[in-house]
């Protein structure tokens, strides 16, 4: 697929004028509802689905990016103009974990001076970007924002893109970082052998996908699965999120059906089914020991009913779930966060989420 930077720059510097403009706007609530009872305040908030209507913020956004079809997760031209707005950390390091099939690029993020001197909790985060782009760098400003808001030392990681590299060397690579992390744990600064898996998107399947490997391998190292927005299956479905997001003919959701169509030709080689559990989890027996799965979901993305038909079998299968909802808001507000205070909001409960589960270890 061919990256277009001027169109990706034109993108971002949309985003700027949003940022630079200081443009209030009226923060949505976090909703475990699936749908809003309230009517759309203006027709032209309203979506393709019948009473689901678009975030303000949202529709904004969405019509000055509604031309743009390349790729959504590119916050880098962003990074470097408006680095007066950047999180700050006390320090990163780069370094690259070493195994069989290559040498893959991580960084790892210390919040405050103490992270550096006391041990803390350790979050693996994998980044979005349809298998096909994101890095290390696109989401450094994400990624310096939710260690910053949660108090956690972050590993981020560089794996493999497709097509060049498609599965499974994605899934090789956070293996192999998920195991260097473990093996490192207390020269990072960890706290424990308990790994907080994290990731977006593409990045979220990939999470959830190395839990249920890291279980099947009979390991027992990660507290819990942070998931946003979580694509998790590869088989052709109608759910409802993508006929109504990924057809309106008004408007386009950031995610496109050309895109996604170009994610399954890009990530599966031709000896791989979509049925594969490691590629599409929705379809993996979730029973045993899957750790506790935090589920953070927009509204109004194609992949909604992904994340949500996940969290229902997860529930089913007896594993603990928390699934969270954002009302009205489009796929990529983590990443977005400068914009969707619905991104800093869950990087929140994020910590006080995983304030619970330790506090839930440490009980006598």
């Amino acid at each position: 697929m061919i990256r277009s930077c001027s169109s990706v720059q034109k993108k971002l510097y949309i985003i700027l004028i949003f940022i630079s403009t200081g443009i209030a706007f009226t923060s949505s609530a976090v909703f475990e509802d699936t749908v809003s009872e309230d009517p759309c305040k203006d027709e032209k908030f309203e979506t393709a689905e019948p009473g689901t209507c678009l975030n303000r913020k949202a529709y904004r956004l969405l019509k000055a990016l509604n031309t743009i079809k390349d790729n959504p997760y590119n916050n880098d031209f962003a990074k470097r103009v408006i680095d007066v707005f950047e999180p700050r950390v006390f320090k990163t390091v780069d370094t690259t974990v070493s195994y069989i099939e290559c040498d893959v690029p991580v960084r790892l993020y210390y919040p405050t001076n103490r992270s550096t001197t006391t041990p803390t909790q350790v979050i693996f985060f994998i980044h979005g970007g349809g298998f096909m782009f994101g890095s290390i760098e696109e989401y450094d400003m994400a990624v310096k924002k939710l260690a910053r808001i949660t108090e956690s030392i972050i590993v981020a990681v560089d794996y493999r893109l497709a097509p060049e590299h498609p599965y499974p060397a994605a899934l090789n690579d956070i293996s192999a970082v998920l195991e260097w992390i473990i093996q490192n744990i207390e020269a990072i600064g960890g706290k424990n052998k308990k790994i907080i898996l994290a990731g977006d998107s593409a990045g979220a399947n990939l999470a959830t996908v190395l839990a249920l490997k890291s279980r099947d391998e009979g390991k027992d190292n990660i507290l819990c699965q942070i998931l946003y927005y979580p694509p998790t299956t590869f088989v052709e479905t109608e759910f409802s999120s993508r006929v109504y997001f990924l057809r309106d003919e008004r408007r386009t959701y950031l995610l496109t059906e050309e895109f996604l169509i170009t994610t399954k030709e890009s990530y599966l080689p031709d000896s791989v089914p979509d049925t594969d559990p490691y590629v599409s989890p929705l379809l993996a027996d979730l029973t045993g020991n899957i750790p506790p799965t935090l589920i953070l979901n927009a509204e109004v993305d194609p992949l909604r009913d992904e994340g949500r038909s996940y969290a229902e079998k997860l529930t089913t299968a007896g594993q603990d779930v928390t699934y969270i909802e954002y009302e009205g808001i489009i796929h990529g507000f983590f990443n977005l966060y400068m914009i969707f205070s619905e991104g800093k909001e869950s990087m929140k409960l994020i910590k006080n989420y995983i304030n619970g589960l330790n506090g839930r270890i440490s009980a006598p």
